[in-house]
């Protein structure tokens, strides 16, 4: 029994030398083995002929980018029209975008002759249809889910009252002429052949 012990002590040994970090044994299991290099290495490809695929159509609709926030509405309790196509509510001044706004000391030309307050004229249409109810309102080209702070009082805004679109009402109905650039273009040709508001010639064709 005491010479096996010595003999399995002996062998332990001669195997921990040949896997010294020093030995050769040791180095030659270290070195990488090399297995088919022409199949490692990717053959070299040409990439003027390659063209970008265009990306697939999303799945679903939950696949696809979000959609664009809206604007938020800010809300303009007891409105007041001091002239057609502007109103005060809670100490703010606010001018309805996409229109030319009549002033109230404004005169038009009277089919009997001479001129008529058509601003005047426009102005209290404008009060009779606002009567009070609150407006909602966005800033035009504001930024989105944000409401018009401060600073951006004086901008045009677009206002919609019990869902109706405000400058389409005011322009459709010759009380406001509309902004070269906005949308309103035909709305205001209606009105202007239909003799409607600051076109009707004077408060007897209004």
């Amino acid at each position: 029994m005491k010479r096996a012990g010595v003999l399995s002590l002996a062998l332990l040994s001669g195997a921990a030398a040949l896997l010294t970090p020093g030995s050769a044994q040791a180095q030659e299991r270290r070195q990488p083995r090399v297995i088919a290099p022409e199949l490692v290495a990717p053959p070299p490809i040409d990439s003027t002929g390659l063209e970008r695929a265009q990306p697939r159509e999303p799945l679903s609709v939950l696949a696809g980018p979000a959609p664009e926030p809206k604007p938020k509405d800010t809300l303009y309790y007891r409105p007041v029209a001091i002239a057609a196509g502007m109103f005060e509510s809670e100490g703010r001044t606010i001018t309805i975008a996409g229109i030319r706004v009549i002033g109230a000391d404004q005169s038009c030309d009277a089919s009997s002759g001479g001129a008529w307050l058509c601003g005047k004229r426009a102005r209290t249409a404008f009060r009779y249809w606002l009567r009070g109810r609150a407006l909602e309102c966005h800033a035009e080209g504001g930024a989105a889910g944000e409401a018009a702070s401060d600073s951006e009082s004086d901008a045009p805004m677009r206002c919609s009252l019990a869902g109706y679109d405000v400058g389409s009402w005011l322009v459709e109905n010759g009380w406001a002429l509309a902004s070269p650039d906005g949308p309103y273009a035909e709305e205001a040709k209606a009105a202007r052949n239909a003799g409607k508001g600051i076109f009707s010639g004077g408060p007897s064709g209004s």
